[in-house]
């Protein structure tokens, strides 16, 4: 299983994995984003990928100080994923 979301870089972990068309657990993608073996937004872009991402991380329970080093190393988080590795 890989360590992050390679659509959103959100962390991955057995509980939030998507799933393939077999039903089976995805071990690349989460569930928000890769649900039945397809992409639950197959024409998001990697700006709006990443004002997803920023979004989410706003929404999150961390504190200032953390929120702002996400937000800060999320771009370059995203640029790795295998979804937008050559997308911008």
């Amino acid at each position: 299983m890989e360590k992050f979301c390679q659509s959103c870089a959100m962390p991955l972990n057995t509980k939030n994995l998507g799933s393939e068309q077999d039903g089976s657990a995805s071990m690349m993608y989460c569930e928000l984003c890769y649900q039945n073996g397809v992409f639950t937004n197959p024409e998001i872009s990697f700006t709006e990928m990443l004002a997803v991402g920023k979004a989410g991380i706003d929404q999150s329970s961390s504190n200032f100080i953390t929120k702002f080093m996400l937000k800060a190393l999320y771009p370059a988080s995203l640029k790795r994923t295998t979804r937008f590795k050559n997308a911008h």
